[in-house]
């Protein structure tokens, strides 16, 4: 690698003027074939506190991304190219907002990226194939010593998990799922909102949008199999050291039921020594994504697993709630299935986006 690529190196997206690229997956016809892909760039315009200046998505017909996101309370526009946006906002980073499955950057992106490295754009890419990988995009970025921060990196020299987050006598909150890519994040960032009213919260970024959101964090999916409990306890016990805040909110990823990421999840559940885990549900969702062979457990299947799994056990950690994702359902439809899974479980139950209700009491 030269010497003038600035390659994984974090960028400060503070006082910086951001787009978020797509590709052609934000638009709402893109969504009905597959609408977790654009999830990076969801979260990102929901929760970010940057200064995001443009969406970039050549096959989206809408014009703003609250047409598609209507619950945002900012608009900000939708371009058809790099360029376009460029002119317009005087952007100088370029974020990547999909979450393709296998994490490989698509082809038809290649030569837009290299096109923001040689007008003086500096890259965040969560995908799990890192950019300086393409030596087109490697050359170019050496050529104008432009940064590309991946930030699913991990840090060397991690710890090896041995449930020392259990030492802190605090609320650690974890979001878990029936499934993946199924809300978790939201429901992190929707539980915060309502703590952070009366207590000093700590969020920990355990995912690519989540490390972009926050400016720090480990992607636990990249770290290597023995590490990636030791990398969620690792985050903690600093955070305790440094900040010493009242409640910790550990982002979920992946699903105890999904036969390609539940070792993501065991480890955030092992690594984190949970107190109180929220568990993520979506009614719609019938099958396993990416597995049809499998159906969605049943939710007191899925409690029960979870409650088994963490550890120590003499912490007798339990879900306290449950978090639905009605996406796709009417108001009614979506009130009605709150109330007969609240009858199911005997637990608090309702849509946070939707129908927000503050749980904190339930965790401190």
């Amino acid at each position: 690698m030269g010497s003038n690529a600035l390659i994984n190196k974090h960028i400060d997206l503070k006082n910086k003027k951001i787009l978020i690229y797509t590709g052609n997956s934000f638009g709402l016809d893109a969504r009905k074939i597959m609408s977790s892909r654009p999830k990076t760039a969801d979260g990102i315009l929901r929760y970010a506190k940057y200064n995001i200046v443009g969406l970039v998505d050549s096959a989206c017909l809408e014009k703003d991304v609250t047409q598609i996101l209507p619950d945002l309370k900012k608009k900000i526009p939708i371009f058809k190219t790099i360029k376009n946006a460029k002119e317009k906002t005087l952007a100088d980073i370029l974020i990547i907002g999909i979450a393709p499955k296998g994490g490989k950057v698509p082809k038809n992106f290649i030569d837009d990226l290299v096109w923001a490295l040689e007008n003086n754009f500096d890259l965040v890419s969560g995908m799990h194939v890192s950019l300086s990988l393409y030596p087109k995009i490697l050359k170019v970025a050496e050529q104008n010593s432009r940064k590309i921060w991946e930030v699913r990196i991990p840090p060397d020299n991690l710890p090896i998990a041995s449930c020392q987050t259990y030492k802190i006598k605090k609320p650690i909150v974890l979001t878990i799922g029936t499934d993946a890519a199924i809300g978790k994040l939201t429901t992190t960032y929707e539980l915060v909102k309502m703590a952070r009213k009366k207590h000093n919260t700590c969020i920990i970024p355990t995912g690519q949008t989540s490390i972009m959101i926050e400016g720090w964090g480990i992607a636990v999916d990249k770290c290597e199999g023995d590490f990636m409990a030791g990398a969620v306890e690792k985050m903690i016990l600093e955070k305790e050291e440094k900040e010493n805040p009242d409640i910790y909110f550990v982002e979920g990823q992946g699903s105890l039921s999904h036969p390609a990421f539940s070792t993501t999840a065991i480890a955030l559940i092992h690594g984190a020594c949970p107190t109180h885990l929220v568990l993520v549900h979506r009614p719609l969702r019938k099958r396993i994504i990416g597995c049809s062979l499998l159906p969605v457990p049943n939710i007191k299947t899925v409690i029960e697993l979870a409650e088994k799994t963490v550890i120590p056990s003499f912490l007798n950690t339990k879900v306290v709630a449950i978090a639905l994702n009605t996406k796709g359902m009417t108001d009614q439809e979506a009130k009605n299935i709150i109330v007969d899974i609240k009858k199911e479980t005997g637990l608090p139950t309702t849509d946070q986006v939707r129908f927000p209700e503050d749980w904190t009491n339930l965790f401190i």
